[in-house]
């Protein structure tokens, strides 16, 4: 069972990757196959046309090496093949055609058969060409037997000859001798003379046999099939072009999708910031929102659009914490990320807002005193905040901020920016801002600047009672991510997890936010009691846990 769940996950990983990186892939599809296209357009139109000829055993005999035409057939076909691309088959048909064309030269398995195959933009000048190949190639054959029968009959009448002599010496011994001797050498020479003439016979046969194959021999030869003039072109085909334009485009860009993911160390789904993590959990998943990135159009969607996906994934972030929560008590919640860009400030502003409709008292504060962005979700003003209670120019109360239409939310900015930022926020003035906070909200939330490229953060870490690290798929990268959870983790911050945010649909295990149709406007007025009947909350015993929230 776990080697068959170790291959799902295997070929889901395989398939998020074809998913993530779709676009590299339908982009080398798209090359690929316009520059296919776009050379068969502008090519111009091949033709090709095929000669086939027959090789037959030659009719030639060699007197002296009457096993010269045995020998392996295969290497006999391959010879053949060379001898037509050879450069008397070539100087013939250039003196036939005034050029000598390359052409393709194929034999059939184990068929004596041999396909010469000529290609030309004109259909046809490549039958042409074929063809006087072919003829060519032919004439080659018939020639070099006709030679071979020349050189075989020069010798057998140089044999003839030679045995007729020595049948003259033997009858001349004879005539010259006297009567009593000739019956002695007619007995004894006349079978010599016998002998020779049986065999001058059989040479004069084999003569007439090689004088009448050379009157008929073909060179062993044949032609089977002349080339004929094509009627469409071999090239370009564009619909098998691009047909194969678009297969080699999928291999090249899902090659160049994998290559990529190789070398991306981004935070790309849940499973990579699992990995990442080592044991740390995650809390919640925050879709993809449009625009989120826009500094210029900072968005609130538990407020714009309360039925979307964002907002009900910021709710289940809130049931997240309250139930963490029930374990011990959050008061204060550090909203951090490991570098600047990945949605903290956005992520803290619409957990406010959630936890603010179901009847909580929020105050979000900015101690991001270097690139403070969390007035601006809220439209208000940023000429007081944090550093002027700091500095003791104004009390904790005079300087936070409503919002308008959240009676449950209050804002306190940053201020005016000071230079020393670490310094301000490592001084026991900074915590009994944050104490003073306390008294005045259910909850706490604050906006820490990111935990790599400052101190800040690992400042901040001990004067809140929770810190929540925000990491950002595609854009936070996993070397980033296990940077900042050790830099966490040597503070002794109270990590109770991570946030993934920007998540698209195929990065959320396949969940789908439904757009619960649900009127948020009583959870969001909904008074909460207070100890003196004007709707604070209630005060808790010593020694006793806050009851826990539900929505």
């Amino acid at each position: 069972m776990q080697s068959s769940n170790e291959s799902l996950l295997g070929l889901r990983d395989y398939l998020g990757v074809v998913s993530r990186r779709r676009t590299t892939i339908i982009f080398a599809v798209f090359i690929v196959a316009s520059i296919a296209l776009a050379s068969a357009l502008v090519q111009t139109p091949s033709y090709a046309s095929k000669a086939s000829v027959l090789l037959k055993a030659s009719a030639t005999v060699n007197l002296f090496n009457p096993n010269a035409a045995a020998g392996d057939p295969a290497r006999e076909l391959q010879t053949q093949i060379q001898v037509i691309t050879s450069q008397p088959v070539k100087e013939a048909v250039q003196a036939q055609l005034g050029s000598a064309p390359n052409v393709t030269v194929i034999a059939h398995g184990q068929a004596n058969v041999i396909d010469i195959s000529a290609q030309s933009t004109d259909p046809p000048s490549a039958a042409t060409i074929a063809n006087t190949y072919a003829d060519a190639f032919i004439n080659y054959r018939r020639t070099q037997d006709l030679n071979d029968a020349l050189a075989a009959e020069s010798q057998i009448q140089a044999r003839i000859a030679d045995l007729q002599h020595q049948i003259d010496d033997l009858n001349a011994q004879i005539k010259a001798a006297d009567a009593k001797s000739q019956t002695a050498l007619n007995a004894t020479l006349g079978t010599q003379v016998d002998s020779l003439l049986q065999q001058q016979g059989t040479f004069k046969q084999q003569l007439s046999q090689i004088q009448v194959q050379a009157s008929l021999t073909s060179g062993g030869v044949q032609l089977v099939s002349p080339a004929t003039i094509a009627n469409s072109p071999v090239s370009p085909r564009p619909t098998r072009d691009l047909v194969l334009a678009i297969v080699a485009g999928l291999m090249l860009g899902i090659g160049s999708a994998f290559a990529l993911e190789y070398f991306d160390d981004s935070v790309k789904s849940r499973d990579d910031l699992d990995r990442a993590l080592g044991g740390t959990p995650n809390v919640g998943m925050i879709p993809q929102v449009p625009g989120w990135k826009d500094r210029n159009q900072p968005i609130l969607v538990t407020l714009t659009d309360p039925t979307s996906p964002g907002a009900e994934a910021f709710r289940g972030l809130r049931t997240s914490i309250q139930f963490i929560s029930l374990e011990r008590p959050l008061r204060t919640i550090m909203v951090t990320s490991p570098s600047a860009g990945e949605g903290k400030t956005t992520v803290l502003a619409n957990l406010g807002i959630a936890l603010a409709q179901v009847g909580q008292r929020v105050i979000i504060t900015c101690c991001d005193l270097r690139r403070p962005r969390l007035h601006e979700f809220f439209g208000l003003d940023n000429s007081v905040g944090f550093t002027s209670v700091l500095l003791g120019e104004l009390p904790v109360f005079a300087a936070l901020q409503k919002v308008p239409g959240e009676p449950n939310v209050r804002i306190l900015a940053s201020g005016p920016l000071p230079v020393n930022p670490s310094e301000l926020l490592s001084t026991e003035r900074a915590m009994e801002v944050l104490a003073a906070l306390q008294g005045e909200a259910d909850i706490v939330l604050v906006d820490s600047p990111p935990v790599l490229p400052v101190t800040d953060a690992a400042v901040l870490t001990r004067l809140v009672d929770a810190t929540l690290l925000v990491v950002t798929v595609g854009s936070t990268t996993r070397k980033h991510v296990a940077q900042a959870l050790e830099t966490l983790r040597q503070v002794d911050a109270p990590l109770i997890g991570t946030v993934l945010n920007n998540v698209s649909p195929e990065g959320s295990y396949s969940y789908v936010y439904q757009p619960y149709q649900v009127d948020p406007g009583p959870l969001r007025t909904r008074p909460a009691p207070r100890p003196d009947g004007n709707g604070g909350p209630r005060p808790v015993p010593s020694g006793t846990r806050p009851p826990a929230r539900r929505d």
